[in-house]
């Protein structure tokens, strides 16, 4: 249930480095490729990149690159991507002629043609080709993209189902879906939710937010999906 709070703090995380530091960036150090890129942990680390024929290694953008038979993701192999088609999108995002990848792994994408990326959330995205939707590497069958509309980074509904990072939320009713303020919870005609957990014991009716975490119903608070007290 947590995933949104740390998918916010990896944002947070993320613009803090890139204020911090400098650019990563692949060099050749005695014959090898090496991945030089800022840790908080250790500084600056440098990882070399496997298998990577230095004679022939390009950098495309300073997380991507490949050589004569090999395409890397920052220090990460990307198994059975093609060289010869290679595009850079947006970091973390890539394609070839094939199909899309997601940081190192594919994202198997129906169809690649027709594929465009809908909305940004830092690193994390959500898009449709012209038979499904995704949320990163989530492919999301079936969906209805007449319908289909993006709620917020980890939210998003159609006319059959809501979303909460890429997943199906059970039981929640699209229609009457909605987001409460700037919070984790949210709530259709007959449930209340935090991320994508369900709140059994919450009295519908007096269920009343306080701020991203926190919520009160007449009976007690809750603090993110679990309830502070309990009325005897």
């Amino acid at each position: 249930m947590r995933r949104l709070f740390f998918a916010l703090m990896a944002c947070v995380l993320a613009l803090m480095q890139s204020a911090c530091v400098g650019d990563a960036k692949y060099v050749v150090q005695d014959g090898c490729v090496v991945y030089r890129y800022w840790t908080f942990s250790f500084g600056w680390r440098n990882d070399t990149l496997p298998g990577a024929d230095a004679a022939t290694f390009e950098q495309v953008k300073d997380w991507l690159g490949y050589d004569s038979e090999r395409v890397y993701y920052e220090d990460k192999l990307v198994s059975g991507a093609d060289v010869s088609s290679l595009v850079a999108i947006r970091k973390p995002l890539f394609r070839d002629k094939r199909d899309y990848y997601y940081q190192a792994v594919p994202m198997h994408v129906s169809d690649v043609a027709s594929f465009k990326v809908m909305a940004w959330f830092e690193d994390d995205f959500w898009a449709h080709d012209s038979r499904c939707a995704y949320y990163d590497t989530v492919r999301i069958d079936g969906v209805d993209l007449d319908s289909f509309k993006i709620l917020e980074m980890s939210k998003a509904k159609d006319k059959h189902h809501v979303y909460y990072f890429g997943r199906v939320i059970p039981d929640a009713d699209p229609a009457t879906y909605e987001i409460l303020g700037y919070s984790a919870y949210s709530r259709d005609k007959s449930h209340i939710w935090c991320g994508d957990d369900l709140l059994e014991d919450v009295d519908y009716a007096t269920f009343t937010v306080d701020d991203v975490s926190t919520a009160h119903d007449k009976y007690g608070s809750f603090r993110w999906e679990k309830r502070d007290t309990i009325a005897e």
